[in-house]
């Protein structure tokens, strides 16, 4: 009896952590794994094509693809095209899961090109 108590205390623990926010773990549309969601402190350093998913807000548009997006470790800028919004719209208030990759385009030039995003 105490197994099974023990294994039911781990599974709600590990549920529980999977909706904790940055560093958590979600689910990326694209492929159906799990995945870290990660800050824009840690996108910063990630490697060019890799694959993303982080929590925070839109603030503006930068462009006609581009858009800051903003946490609470700094702002990075995300390419979405028109196709990646799947009919969900958003303001600077509202929070928001996005799935992408790094685009490194250089040193100094690091964004996101979005998947897919929704609302939280």
């Amino acid at each position: 009896m105490k197994k099974i108590s023990v294994l039911a205390v781990i599974g709600v623990m590990a549920t529980a952590s999977a909706f904790a926010g940055p560093g958590s773990m979600a689910k990326n549309n694209a492929n159906n794994n799990m995945m870290q969601v990660m800050t824009v402190e840690q996108v910063r350093g990630a490697s060019d094509n890799t694959p993303v998913i982080m929590q925070g807000y839109l603030l503006r548009q930068n462009g006609e693809n581009s858009y800051v997006f903003q946490d609470s470790t700094g702002t990075i800028n995300l390419e979405i095209d028109d196709s990646d919004w799947n009919g969900v719209t958003v303001s600077p208030t509202d929070f928001v899961e996005v799935w992408g990759e790094v685009d490194k385009n250089g040193m100094s030039m690091i964004e996101v090109d979005v998947s897919a995003m929704k609302k939280l």
